[in-house]
């Protein structure tokens, strides 16, 4: 298991605390609506990422699934970004 770095379970639970945090805080705040929208799209595929990574354990499976879950995620926050620009 090379190249992959293991986050104490608090660290992993403080990140997915605070961009929830953050993105409440954009949404309520006086970030422009499509800027807000925006990073509420992104944070939450980071979030994804992270649960996928460390509660889900897929650190921990074949490279080729990890892979195709980072292209299916990249696909689907593409598509919800580019539907939300383009309305």
């Amino acid at each position: 298991m090379t190249g992959t770095r293991e986050w104490p379970v608090w660290a992993v639970w403080t990140v997915l605390t605070g961009t929830s945090l953050l993105g409440f805080l954009l949404a309520e705040g006086q970030a422009p609506a499509k800027v807000a929208a925006t990073a509420a799209i992104l944070l939450a595929a980071v979030k994804i990422h992270l649960v996928f990574d460390h509660y889900m354990e897929l650190r921990w499976q074949h490279r080729p699934l990890r892979q195709m879950l980072a292209v299916w995620l990249a696909v689907v926050t593409v598509i919800l970004l580019g539907g939300y620009w383009a309305a």
